[in-house]
């Protein structure tokens, strides 16, 4: 139980945080910034599950876009969890979140809801993220080819990486009513990292950013489901 009780606090964590660190020899990228994935006020859904079991599930909005710098909102409301699931997930909080420097994306309001928000860099090309220390870190590029690399440094001077390992060309990932072609990205995480081993991301020229899977250090799992309805 006490496992779940993690996975759920670290969902309302790391939904505003896609655990990122310095981008070295990627910094760049190109490719057009208005597109319709981009859209100000556009509504994407976000789906949780937890070892294969519905959790819970949210939306986040596009609050602005300044040349592909795409600020996304959203909250999650802790009253619709159990009293036992909402003080594991604010101990949860507590204990890592300086980690996972969460203070920069989360506030908790009087209320009891948990609001985020949080930049990424989203264009035709590709998508990249800013979270640690407010640099790059380029997720993927739709275009490259399986065994590229996305190095990083991270405060700890340790170098890690993302890396395409799966592009089949196919429409074969299920995404929403229909089946669609996705890039595989595996990333490495910080040997301190206390609660995550490593993430898979998969994206998609048009929908963006669509799955996320955190693997976690007890061997259990997150996946996380983003869907921009709007463009379906």
């Amino acid at each position: 139980m006490l496992n779940r009780f993690l996975k759920v606090s670290v969902f309302l964590v790391i939904i505003a945080l896609i655990s990122c660190k310095k981008d070295e020899p990627n910094t760049g990228l190109g490719g057009e910034t208005n597109i319709p994935l981009t859209a100000v006020d556009s509504v994407s859904s976000v789906y949780a599950e937890l070892d294969g079991v519905n959790a819970l599930s949210t939306e986040i909005r596009i609050k602005s876009n300044n040349d592909g710098d795409v600020t996304y909102t959203g909250s999650v409301d802790l009253l619709t969890l159990s009293p036992e699931l909402q003080t594991k997930a604010l101990e949860v909080l507590n204990e890592h979140g300086d980690y996972y420097d969460a203070s920069e994306y989360v506030t908790l309001t009087p209320d009891m809801k948990l609001n985020f928000e949080f930049k990424v860099k989203i264009t035709s090309e590709g998508y990249q993220d800013f979270f640690t220390n407010g640099q790059p870190w380029i997720m993927a590029k739709y275009n490259d080819p399986v065994g590229t690399t996305y190095s990083v440094v991270n405060k700890n001077g340790e170098t890690l990486t993302r890396t395409i390992t799966e592009k089949t060309g196919l429409d074969d990932w299920p995404f929403g009513f229909f089946l669609i072609k996705t890039v595989k990205v595996e990333q490495q995480l910080a040997s301190d990292d206390p609660m995550v081993d490593h993430i898979e991301y998969r994206v998609n020229h048009k929908f963006g950013l669509v799955y996320i899977e955190y693997l976690f250090k007890d061997g259990t799992n997150l996946a996380i489901e983003v869907i921009p309805w709007f463009l379906l």
